[in-house]
């Protein structure tokens, strides 16, 4: 028997630095094998056996309870009021196999479409060549955003079992273009052939799609050796030199800066030339691209501007637009936040002690930065061991900072 999943509307816990922390699956787990997977070292495959799925009357009601005056709000509802844009496809994907069974997905599209709430729908299923569904997405305020880590259809059938082939996606892009948003999201990119990313970039825009955002491979502290064999058989290559111990991010390993910096450098210019947008994904390179939305690259797409802002990013934005080579809490706290607890939507490493609401987590890991956390993640801003007035912590934005930002194409200067 299915049971309802309970997180299927849910509060990301990369809050801190995600213009779009408002998380929708319609289903706990994902019957695609992507062998690079996150969701599966959180129990998010496969189905399914012990598949949860949304309930979708709850889901309405949400909805219709917004017009009620409340004063009962919680984070989720806070958001909702705004029209921060959802991100439908975390930790499965909308339009695998099973969706065909339950048409979970579809009913949750026909609620979003009724309430015409902006939403960004990641997948690699191939079910939007339904007339129905391309109907639906139709009628709404939808982005679609399609995933790759590959072009190669040979490639892909090693790396993503179960999944449609690249071949398939590209053809499904070109179906629903005229219909939607189309967005190309190139994660993971695993590093090793630019030469072959320049050429599904050129083959990405000739599709159709008005937007690209492209994040290296994080290899996970657990399962690093089994997915580094599996990738490097694939491949008949060996990435792991593109990474070391020294650029760690939480529980990953990320691609060393200089490689990176020079990839989304190349690809920039690719973007450019066929005139569609691009953002780097990579998280430590958020708030230099010039995109304001994240990975997702809708922050111009008329429905979805109010994406959310209270996070370290834009803080970093907000610097860079003043030209300052300083960065201070105050170039975070004039942006909103929600009020009330995010603490259930915390992992337990995450969380703080007392309060979890908003603003105390963030000025917990404003003041408690390291490398890997806080504002110290990005990369180009330094430590000052120096305190505002409020004993917050200062920081410096270096000309790295600033160099990066235009390589990136940051364009909100002054």
């Amino acid at each position: 028997m299915v049971t309802n999943y309970d997180y299927a509307l849910s509060v990301s816990s990369q809050i801190s630095h995600c213009s779009l922390p408002l998380r929708l699956d319609s289903y706990s787990k994902c019957s695609f094998r992507c062998s690079y997977c996150f969701a599966k070292n959180r129990g998010g495959n496969h189905p399914p056996k012990g598949i949860k799925t949304i309930n979708t009357k709850a889901f309405e009601n949400i909805f219709l309870r917004l017009k009620e005056d409340n004063n009962r709000e919680n984070v989720i509802s806070q958001f909702l009021r705004r029209k921060v844009p959802l991100h439908f496809g975390g930790m499965s994907d909308p339009f695998m196999p099973y969706e065909s069974l339950k048409k979970k997905t579809f009913e949750t599209l026909t609620i979003l479409s009724h309430f015409q709430y902006p939403t960004i729908i990641s997948t690699k299923g191939n079910l939007l060549f339904e007339e129905d569904y391309i109907d639906l997405i139709s009628s709404g305020k939808f982005v679609i955003q399609v995933s790759f880590s590959t072009l190669n259809d040979e490639l892909s059938k090693k790396l993503e079992i179960n999944t449609p082939l690249p071949s398939e996606r590209l053809e499904m892009i070109k179906l629903i273009a005229s219909s939607c948003w189309v967005s190309a999201r190139l994660q993971p990119m695993i590093p090793g052939n630019l030469e072959s990313a320049k050429e599904a970039l050129i083959t990405l825009a000739s599709a159709g799609i008005k937007h690209v955002s492209v994040e290296f491979l994080k290899i996970p502290f657990i399962g690093k050796k089994k997915l580094l064999e599996t990738i490097n058989k694939s491949l008949n290559a060996d990435i792991s030199r593109y990474y070391s111990d020294k650029k760690i991010s939480g529980l990953e390993f990320l691609v060393n800066n200089d490689y990176a910096n020079h990839f989304h450098s190349e690809l920039i210019k690719i973007a450019t030339r066929y005139n569609i947008q691009y953002s780097s994904a990579d998280t430590d390179l958020l708030p230099f691209d010039g995109s304001n939305a994240c990975c997702s690259g809708t922050a111009e797409v008329e429905g979805f501007g109010n994406y959310y802002t209270y996070t370290f990013p834009q803080a970093i934005r907000n610097a860079l637009s003043d030209n300052s080579q300083l960065l201070t809490y105050d170039h975070l706290n004039s942006e909103w936040a929600p009020s009330g607890s995010i603490k259930r939507y915390l992992n337990s490493k995450t969380r703080i002690e007392g309060e979890n609401n908003i603003k105390k987590f963030m000025a917990h890991k404003w003041n408690n930065a390291t490398s890997g956390y806080g504002p110290l993640a990005f990369q180009g801003i330094i430590d000052t061991k120096t305190f505002d007035n409020d004993g917050m912590k200062i920081f410096k934005i270096s000309q790295e900072a600033f160099h990066l930002a235009k390589t990136l194409k940051f364009n909100r200067f002054k």
